[in-house]
């Protein structure tokens, strides 16, 4: 949204506007703190789509402002690399922003791959990922409102108060996900959190694979899957390219092939399918008529 607007945030908000008004559920933005030149490279080389001069808005301050502009659409970071934040600011700043927007904040959080981002922030890059689950379970004592009590291998506190806890309608069960690349540890983690999955772009197969995982798993310790919801994303095209130069599958054929093999939203990037904001709402009418044909035909599926 920040290109397709001319750099200009304002363009953000008037693209947030426009997707809650005609029924978008979720609105997303990414986050990184640093990038340095080499591991932009690094990652470059393997796929990664934005030039180094992309505009990385802080997400939980912008979508503050998206809260302004918005009524009906849950909000997001997809994903937040949370290990980069002290563990009882992050649950203040995600308890806040909550408060702003409603009770309408929907967190996918992840570890991150850079490791100079960590340094940057003077924050340990190793054993990142048990920190982010430590950051889950500080998050959640201090939500369910004080005196709060937290004994863990990087924060310990006792008698705690962080007000304000979330609105009433999330609490501490404010919606949490944990965007990882779906090996047997990272959905092990999923499921004993009772987490939900965000998923980068991948091939649909594996996203199939991976529900299908996520589902065993809950079998396995005995989770209601339901409790588990699914986030998957179309195809991220490199910056420049447009959908056909790049080769990419028709958005909507790989939405319905998404939710067909278990996601219950698709994130869908606008960039590579539109050249001005005006193109928006052609864009978007479509998937959202097939939203709404799925899950017609999921309650009824269910009714009989």
């Amino acid at each position: 949204m920040d290109e397709l607007y001319g750099g200009r945030f304002t363009g953000i908000l008037e693209a947030a506007g426009l997707a809650d008004r005609m029924g978008v559920d979720l609105l997303v933005l990414p986050d990184h703190v640093t990038i340095s030149e080499q591991a932009h490279r690094d990652r470059v080389a393997v796929g990664f789509p934005y030039p180094i001069d992309t505009n990385w808005f802080e997400p939980l301050t912008a979508l503050a402002a998206v809260a302004g502009v918005t009524a009906r659409a849950r909000l997001g970071t997809n994903v937040l690399i949370a290990p980069i934040r002290p563990a009882v600011l992050l649950a203040k700043q995600l308890a806040t922003l909550d408060v702003i927007c409603g009770g309408r904040l929907d967190v996918g959080l992840g570890a991150g791959w850079q490791e100079e981002e960590y340094r940057a922030t003077e924050r340990p890059f190793e054993r990142r990922f048990g920190y982010l689950e430590e950051q889950v379970a500080v998050c959640r004592a201090l939500w369910a409102g004080g005196p709060a009590a937290h004994a863990g291998q990087r924060v310990d506190f006792t008698d705690l108060y962080s007000m304000p806890v979330p609105v009433p309608v999330q609490g501490a069960d404010l919606r949490l996900s944990f965007g990882f690349h779906p090996t047997p540890r990272a959905i092990e983690r999923v499921v004993r959190h009772g987490l939900g999955w965000w998923a980068a772009p991948m091939p649909v197969e594996e996203v199939r694979a991976a529900v299908a995982a996520i589902r065993a798993e809950c079998v396995r310790v005995g989770r209601d899957p339901a409790t588990i919801p699914v986030t998957a994303a179309t195809t991220l095209v490199a910056h420049g390219r447009t959908a056909e130069e790049a080769g990419a599958a028709p958005v909507l054929q790989e939405a319905r092939a998404l939710w067909e093999a278990g996601a219950d939203c698709v994130i869908v990037h606008p960039l590579a399918f539109v050249r001005t904001p005006q193109e928006l709402p052609a864009f978007l009418q479509p998937l959202l008529d097939a939203r709404d044909a799925v899950a017609v035909h999921a309650s009824t599926t269910t009714l009989s």
